[in-house]
């Protein structure tokens, strides 16, 4: 009957009520506290704590503080279970002014992670960077290559497990070192004649906006496909991109916090490269070179196995 409170009714919205109560007291009140640092505000961080925050299972209490706002924050992230470092800003004041607290880092490279030495078990990186093997195996799927050439600064090592899997794939990897910007081109001439596909890895000592035009071009007036880790080059003329979304981080992320496996077999404990991956391509480019893109269906099934 309309108007009518039953006591049933209060007491179930008494019930709801204290659940929303204790939802906003403050974050160090909690047993399941985190405190999410941003290096700036923008909207692939915002995007990567939403997704996190959608998928995490267990009863967390969040609270998102800008890393310029980390001092006056002290006794929030002193009270909290665990800091999670978005950006090499962020990770750079946590690990400053509270060394010994649980910290996961994202949005960092290999190479800044090397530099903020991040080996303490109580920290954890989930890189930006796609594995190695990753960007080999989504290569071969989508064009068959028997070379494949990459430009660095320091050459790569390959551990047992990379080689194994470049047998498998029936697939060579060269490297070409470039120490100098003058001598770039040069050295991207002499890879697009030498192998099927140009693959560029994250250097931004080489790939930035005053030599990626040139390399773009010198690689397309040879017909040879430019895959890459960034999308952005994909609209500037690269074939294909493959790399971690802000959505792909906040599942990830999500995953630590479930507990959900260690990440690739090729991470070290406090490594891990990011599970979640996307793909897009430029269809323009892919016409003006006669290259037929497959289809993507199966394409994620194969890359996990190739890179067991």
């Amino acid at each position: 009957m309309k108007g009518i409170i039953t006591s049933g009714w209060v007491k179930r919205a008494g019930a709801i009520l204290w659940v929303l109560l204790g939802s906003l007291q403050p974050l160090y009140a909690s047993d399941h506290q985190i405190v999410i640092v941003k290096s700036g505000d923008n909207s692939y961080f915002n995007q990567t704590i939403e997704t996190l925050i959608s998928h995490v299972e267990n009863a967390v209490s969040f609270k998102v503080i800008d890393a310029d706002s980390i001092d006056a924050n002290a006794d929030l992230i002193s009270s909290a279970n665990r800091i999670i470092a978005l950006g090499l800003k962020a990770s750079q004041l946590v690990l400053e002014r509270f060394p010994k607290k649980k910290l996961i880092s994202a949005y960092l490279t290999q190479q800044q992670h090397r530099q903020l030495q991040l080996t303490h078990n109580n920290q954890l990186t989930i890189l930006l960077d796609q594995p190695l093997l990753r960007y080999l195996a989504f290569t071969k799927f989508q064009f068959n290559p028997r070379s494949v050439g990459i430009i660095n600064h320091s050459p790569i090592e390959l551990n047992r497990q990379q080689r194994k899997t470049l047998k498998r794939l029936k697939l060579q990897l060269k490297q070409y070192q470039s120490t100098e910007s003058r001598e770039l081109l040069g050295r991207v001439r002499q890879l697009v004649q030498q192998n099927d596909v140009l693959l560029m890895l994250p250097e931004r000592g080489i790939y930035n906006r005053n030599t990626l035009k040139g390399i773009l071009l010198t690689a397309y007036r040879a017909r040879r496909p430019v895959i890459s880790y960034s999308p952005a080059h994909v609209k500037s003329g690269a074939l294909a991109s493959i790399y971690s979304s802000p959505a792909d981080i906040g599942r990830h992320l999500a995953d630590v916090l479930n507990g959900y496996g260690d990440g690739l077999a090729d991470s070290s404990a406090n490594v891990q490269f990011a599970r979640y991956y996307s793909v897009t391509t430029n269809s323009r480019v892919a016409r003006a070179l006669g290259i037929d893109i497959p289809d993507e269906t199966g394409l994620s099934k194969y890359l996990n196995e190739m890179i067991k």
